[in-house]
C-alpha cells in the first residue's frame, strides 16, 4: 500500500514542528522533522571539530554516523540528541551545513527511507520541492518576521535562555536570505502547496486547519463517473484537434483535499474547457432551470453538476458545493456570478468566499481567455488560453464578517486579473 505523505515547508519561526507534530498525532502518522538532521549533523561536526565550511569532511563524517528519527525526537548513532539541536546556535549552524549539494543529497536519500504505513508528515524547507514532489498534500508555512522572532523569543524564555529579540530577529532575516539564495533546493513553496499563513493564527488553529485539510486528502479525491470521464476526454480530444489552445498552470492544483477553482467566465464553453483540463474529479455548478429536462438534467448530474438557484436562495444553495468540500472534493467556481459578454472582468459576488470560508477550502485562480471566439480558434485566428494561478489560504474566521468576506473575494479577482489573458480583456477595477 502505497504510503500517505503530507509535507509541510516554511521558513524558520513559522511553526513547522509543532503544526507537523499535531498532524501526525491526529492522524496517527509518523512525524519527521528533516531541519533536526542537519542540525544534528552541525552539532556532531562541531563537537568533533570538524569545520562546517568543508563538505568533504561532513560526508566523511556522515558516512560513519546513523541517523534515525523515533518517536521522542532525533536519534544519533542510537542516542537522543534533542536538546543539544534546539538552540538557536543549532539552527545558524544548521543553515551553515545545508548550503552543501553533497550534504544535501545524503540527507534526501535518508528521509524518503523514513516513514512507511500509514504514512509520514515531514517538515522543512525543501519536502515539497525535493523530498517528496508527489506529496499527497504540500502546506507552505508563513509568518511576519516580528510574528517569528516573537515565537522564538519566547521559546528561549522559556528554556531558561536570555536572549535579545533584536538579534533574533536579524538572525531570521539573514537565515531567510541564506535559504532562498542557497544553489542546493532554495526555500520555495512548491507550485501546488496550499499558503498556511500564521502570522495572526494560535497553534490550536493553525493544526486544526492542517489537520483538517490532510484528513481529507487522506480520503482521496473521489472517484469519477465513466460518463464524466468520457466527455472530459471528448472535450480534450477537440480542444487538441480543433483548437488552438494553450494551458498554463496545471501544475498548481492541489492533487486531493478540498479545493476551489475560481475562474472567470467569459462564455457558455468555459466550464467544459476548463474542467477538462483540471487533473482531478470536480464539481460544477449549474442553474436549476437547467436540470429541468430529465434527460439533460440527468446528464447533467453524471457531469458532476450541481443544482443552484439564484437570488436570495443562492447562499443557502451553495450547501452542495460546501458538501462537496467536506468530502475533500473540487468544486469550479465562476465569482462573478454571471457570464461577461465583453470579455472584460467583472466584480465578484461575495457567494466564493462565504463558501471557502465554510469550507474552509484552498483557492487556486484561473483565467480564461478566447473561449468567446470559438469559431476564429477553430480558424487558427485566436488562441483559447487557459492559465491556473497559485493556490490561495482560505478567510479563516471570515465566514461572519462581511468586510473580510469582500475583500477575499476581491483578492480572488486580483489574482485572477494578474494571470496571463487576452489582450482584448480589460482588468475588473
Amino acid at each position: 500500500m502505497r504510503r500517505f505523505v503530507v509535507a509541510i515547508d516554511g521558513p524558520a519561526g513559522a511553526g513547522k514542528t509543532a503544526t507537523a507534530r499535531g498532524v501526525a498525532d491526529r492522524l496517527g502518522l509518523i512525524h519527521v522533522d528533516s531541519g533536526a538532521m542537519y542540525r544534528a549533523v552541525a552539532w556532531l561536526a562541531q563537537t568533533r571539530g570538524v569545520p562546517l565550511e568543508s563538505e568533504t569532511a561532513l560526508l566523511e563524517l556522515l558516512a560513519g554516523t546513523r541517523i534515525e528519527a523515533g518517536r521522542e525526537g532525533l536519534l544519533v548513532n542510537g542516542a537522543s540528541v534533542e536538546p543539544q539541536i534546539r538552540s538557536a546556535e543549532a539552527g545558524e549552524a544548521a543553515s551553515r551545513v545545508a548550503v552543501h549539494p553533497g550534504v544535501r543529497a545524503r540527507l534526501v536519500k535518508l528521509q524518503r527511507s523514513l516513514g512507511g504505513h500509514p504514512g509520514v508528515v515531514m517538515e522543512g524547507r525543501d519536502i515539497g520541492t525535493v523530498v517528496f514532489p508527489e506529496a499527497d498534500l504540500k502546506i507552505f508555512l508563513t509568518a511576519s518576521v516580528d510574528a517569528r522572532a516573537r515565537r522564538r523569543f519566547e521559546e528561549l524564555l522559556a528554556r531558561g535562555e536570555r536572549p535579545e529579540l533584536a538579534s533574533i530577529e536579524a538572525a531570521i532575516r539573514e537565515r531567510d536570505r541564506r535559504d532562498s539564495d542557497r544553489a542546493a533546493s532554495p526555500l520555495m513553496p512548491a507550485p501546488d502547496a496550499i499558503p498556511l499563513d500564521t502570522t495572526r493564527l494560535s497553534l490550536e488553529a493553525q493544526v486544526d486547519l492542517a489537520a483538517y485539510w490532510a484528513e481529507l486528502a487522506r480520503q482521496g479525491p473521489g472517484g469519477m463517473t465513466p460518463f464524466h470521464a468520457a466527455s472530459r476526454q471528448v472535450v480534450v480530444n477537440f480542444a487538441r484537434l480543433f483548437l488552438r489552445y494553450r494551458v498554463v498552470g496545471r501544475e498548481h492544483i492541489p492533487p486531493k483535499g478540498p479545493l476551489i477553482i475560481a475562474c472567470n467566465h467569459i462564455s457558455f464553453w468555459d466550464p467544459p474547457l476548463v474542467g477538462a483540463w483540471v487533473p482531478r474529479t470536480l464539481h460544477y455548478l449549474a442553474k436549476q432551470e437547467l436540470f429541468e429536462n430529465k434527460i439533460f438534467g440527468g446528464m447533467l448530474r453524471a457531469y458532476n453538476c450541481i443544482p443552484i438557484q439564484r437570488g436570495p436562495q443562492a447562499r443557502s444553495a451553495l450547501r452542495g458545493a460546501e458538501g462537496v468540500l467536506d468530502r475533500g472534493g473540487a468544486v469550479l467556481i465562476f465569482p462573478e456570478g454571471t457570464r461577461s459578454k465583453s470579455g472584460s472582468l467583472l466584480p465578484p459576488r461575495a457567494g466564493i468566499s462565504h463558501l471557502a470560508a465554510a469550507a474552509r477550502a484552498p483557492v487556486v485562480p484561473a483565467r480564461i481567455s478566447g473561449s468567446n471566439q470559438i469559431r476564429r480558434s477553430m480558424l487558427r485566428q485566436v488562441e483559447i488560453r487557459l492559465t491556473f494561478g497559485s493556490p490561495m489560504m482560505p478567510p479563516v474566521g471570515a465566514a461572519g464578517s462581511r468586510e473580510d468576506g469582500d475583500a477575499f473575494a476581491r483578492r480572488i479577482m486580483d489574482a485572477i486579473a494578474a494571470l496571463p489573458g487576452g489582450t482584448e480583456e480589460i482588468p475588473w477595477k
